[in-house]
């Protein structure tokens, strides 16, 4: 059980600071949320940001998993790699190939 809730909550708190990452990119720069088609900075902040936002839910994971931190991060990193192929397949004509291969 404990697990469980390391993975959903590492898992969460990747994703709270992906839509908080999108909210300020909304309020910083004007007309960002009208946007058809994302800049090259975008993807490439979004990218970074991602990357370290793993780093923390992995963490934190493994924080609240304690003796079992490696199975939960590793559950973590399985489950988060399914969604990404996921998104990936959603999103594949929407964002360019690049970025969406890099966060996987």
């Amino acid at each position: 059980m404990r697990i469980a809730g390391a993975v959903i909550a590492g898992y969460m708190a990747i994703g709270i600071l992906v839509v908080l990452t999108d909210q300020i990119f909304a309020l910083a720069i004007p007309g960002f949320a009208s946007l058809t088609e994302r800049p090259f900075y975008y993807f490439a902040i979004v990218l970074f940001t991602d990357t370290l936002y793993s780093a923390a839910g992995g963490y934190l994971c493994a924080v609240i998993a304690l003796a079992s931190a490696y199975k939960a991060t590793l559950a973590l990193m399985v489950f988060g790699e399914i969604m990404g192929l996921a998104s990936t397949i959603v999103g594949w004509h929407d964002q360019p190939h690049w970025f969406a291969i890099a966060l996987m």
